[in-house]
């Protein structure tokens, strides 16, 4: 059972620990639902029919901004096999000096990233961008659920692109990707830049029983991509302070939890401890004690797990 699964079951052992012990979520939950419901009117209308290839089209698109070395390299290898390396180039990236083309895309660093201004000037490169973005998506989405497919190299992905007919994002789909960025370069950019490095995509914790979306600098970061975001915020809200939970160092990176909202434009985020105060029942918990109590419970629910498939 992974965090994203238990936190959908009702009767999960990590449920029980957020109900017994971080119950007080209103108060964190009212102010961030208020301000979703004042953004609704500039959230980007999706005309998609597959609204999951979008949400994952446009967290592959802000991780890529984000970090400063080429993530995601496999699936961009994948498309690149066919289509070459230019839309690579319009996210910013570059082979490394004394590198060329043909070397590892893993290797290829940012140069830039075109600020909000220069989007209306730079449309075909936007364009190409969200393209990729988009085909990395479809790879993600439709290789992995192949069944008897293993799809955990470079050349089993790039094969898989090459054999399968090659999708084409429908416009709407690109003019709503277009308008994500757009509203992600205006409203959440620069606050989410200043978080810091490192910048990793798709952090796990306590082996991979979490995987967050993204952790920039001290901050993990889920990005939501839901034309109804205020209706899951307590799901959400146990989501990335899980994430947060199951980093088993105090020392290490995680001391901060945020949430992008991609159709609003909106970053809410809080420090670990403010979050735990506000939420515990127990106001002397401290958050070595909570993260104690928690790796006990994904512990527990694993045995469980374990005697239930025997």
């Amino acid at each position: 059972m992974s965090l994203t699964v238990a936190v959908d079951d009702p009767t999960s052992l990590i449920n029980g620990f957020f109900d017994k012990h971080l119950p007080h979520h209103l108060p964190l939950i009212r102010p961030w639902e208020r301000t979703l419901r004042q953004r609704a009117m500039r959230r980007v209308a999706s005309t998609s029919n597959a609204p999951h290839l979008v949400g994952a089209a446009i967290e592959i698109r802000i991780g890529l901004d984000l970090a400063q070395v080429l993530p995601y390299a496999d699936l961009a290898a994948a498309v690149c096999s066919t289509t070459g390396h230019g839309a690579i180039k319009a996210l910013g990236y570059e082979p490394t000096v004394n590198a060329g083309l043909g070397d590892e895309l893993s290797t290829w660093r940012k140069v830039g990233s075109p600020p909000a201004r220069e989007l209306d000037d730079e449309r075909d490169r936007q364009i190409a961008a969200a393209k990729l973005c988009w085909q990395m998506a479809y790879i993600e989405t439709v290789a992995f659920e192949l069944p008897k497919t293993s799809m955990n190299s470079s050349d089993a992905l790039a094969t898989f692109w090459s054999q399968c007919p090659h999708p084409e994002a429908p416009d709407e789909t690109i003019n709503v990707l277009l308008n994500l960025w757009h509203r992600y370069a205006t409203y959440a950019q620069a606050t989410l830049s200043g978080f810091g490095e490192p910048v990793k995509i798709r952090p796990s914790f306590a082996s991979c029983f979490a995987v967050g979306d993204l952790l920039v600098g001290h901050t993990v970061i889920e990005v939501k991509c839901e034309r109804r975001p205020e209706e899951s915020l307590p799901r959400t809200l146990r989501q990335v302070l899980g994430c947060a939970l199951a980093e088993s160092d105090d020392a290490g990176a995680v001391d901060s939890v945020g949430v992008y909202h991609a159709y609003e434009g909106s970053l809410v985020h809080w420090t670990l401890t403010q979050a735990l105060q506000i939420l515990a029942a127990d106001d002397h918990a401290s958050v070595s004690e909570l993260r104690a109590r928690f790796a006990d419970t994904i512990a527990a629910e694993r045995t469980a797990i374990g005697e239930r498939s025997r």
